[in-house]
């Protein structure tokens, strides 16, 4: 009877072990879709979500205390030239 209650633990044991694992063994699917359609277009999209993102991480940081507004502005301003250069791009592409 043991024995038998010993497997049954082992099976337990073995099907937890796998649910947990699963999501780290299956294999990865590319997370960002392809460019459709015009790839300049999509590097200006993508240029302008990284400055907008750039920005509000500096915002977060001055809030947190982990930059100077010396340094948040020198760094705002560097990315919203970027978002700027980003959006007049992209309004040539109408």
């Amino acid at each position: 009877m043991s024995a038998l209650v010993y497997l049954a633990g082992l099976v337990v044991i073995a099907s937890v072990a796998a649910a947990i694992a699963w999501p780290l063994l299956r294999p990865v699917v590319a997370s960002a879709p392809a460019p459709v359609g015009d790839p300049e277009r999509y590097r200006w999209e993508k240029e302008k979500d990284l400055a907008y993102a750039a920005i509000k991480e500096a915002d977060f940081d001055l809030q947190m205390g982990k930059l100077s507004l010396e340094d948040h502005a020198a760094i705002r301003d560097t990315y919203e030239a970027r978002a700027l250069a980003a959006l007049a791009a992209l309004e040539r592409f109408g």
